[in-house]
């Protein structure tokens, strides 16, 4: 196998038209694709419309793997460079699902674990591209490049519970779509009535038809977030103020508001954890305010 270089990949074959370095697929019912580059977009080279031409692959292979890569060529203008290129190491199944296991593109580094939602036409030492929670490849099932997300996030994102803003939310956007003519009222009507019945994320995300991590929610309360602000500034001035116990006692006011700014914050979560979340985060502001707090204490009396 040749060594790679981080952000370096090489063609495997070569353009019969312009004899350019290119990246060809091949099936055996005769289909035929050639890209510039690999990874997203996935560009395609210009010159070979026609697939019943002969085209020269390197070391008889058809199809673009690590194994491929014996000369250096740097990635085009126009691939998105966001995506960074990974090998497949393995795959194994956990629990039903997938679970790929991941390679930088130069063999070195931290692997990561990828948990696919369904079979994938993967196999070791195939490039894959990754962006935050997504995996782009080729799929040569259907013959076209696809993106997947990590079924992990998605399984979390699809139990979080679902808020009555969070519908009136949806259910405005739904509106939005009628008025732009995107959806039809019949269309809306039957989506309203799945949405208010609707108890978590990947219900609402079943009955729109979309993947539950494109769900738009609604944002945070303004008021939320000012709160938050002034609870922090209250336990600031509370610690540069007063010293030992008399400082956290002051905190309180600031303690009480950051823990219910945080509750409130959160309220696609179960109970139980929102009020640990909120007492967590509200003692764990306690050391940023104490310090910047001691820092003002400290300037004041140096003047």
């Amino acid at each position: 196998m040749s060594s790679v270089a981080v952000g370096w990949i090489s063609p495997n074959a070569s353009c019969p038209v312009c004899g350019a370095s290119v990246y060809f697929y091949a099936n055996q019912h005769g289909s035929r694709v050639f890209f510039d580059d690999l990874g997203p977009p996935w560009p395609k080279h210009p010159c070979t419309d026609d697939p019943t031409r002969n085209v020269t692959t390197a070391g008889g292979r058809q199809a673009p793997s690590l194994r491929d890569f014996s000369v250096m060529q740097r990635p085009s203008e126009s691939r998105d460079r966001r995506w960074k290129p990974y090998t497949v190491r393995g795959i194994t199944i956990e629990d039903g699902r997938p679970r790929i296991t991941l390679q930088p593109l130069s063999g070195s580094g931290r692997a990561r674990h990828w948990i696919a939602s369904k079979p994938m036409p993967l196999q070791a030492d195939d490039l894959v591209f990754v962006q935050a929670q997504q995996m782009s490849y080729f799929d040569t099932d259907v013959w076209q490049p696809a993106v997947v997300e990590d079924a992990r996030r998605a399984v979390e994102t699809a139990r979080k519970l679902i808020t009555t803003r969070d519908k009136q939310h949806v259910l405005a956007t739904l509106a939005a779509q009628v008025a732009a003519g995107e959806m039809t009222l019949d269309e809306m009507a039957d989506a309203s009535v799945a949405v208010q019945a609707a108890r978590t994320r990947g219900e609402i995300a079943d009955a729109l038809k979309i993947r539950v991590t494109d769900l738009k929610v609604a944002p945070p309360r303004p008021g939320d977030l000012w709160m938050l602000a002034i609870a922090f500034v209250l336990m600031v001035v509370a610690t540069s103020a007063a010293e030992g116990g008399r400082s956290f006692l002051m905190m309180l006011p600031g303690l009480l508001l950051m823990a219910t700014a945080v509750y409130r914050l959160n309220p696609d979560v179960e109970r139980g954890t929102r009020v640990f979340l909120a007492v967590l985060m509200a003692m764990v502001a306690i050391c940023p305010a104490g310090v910047l707090g001691g820092a003002i204490q400290v300037e004041i009396l140096g003047h």
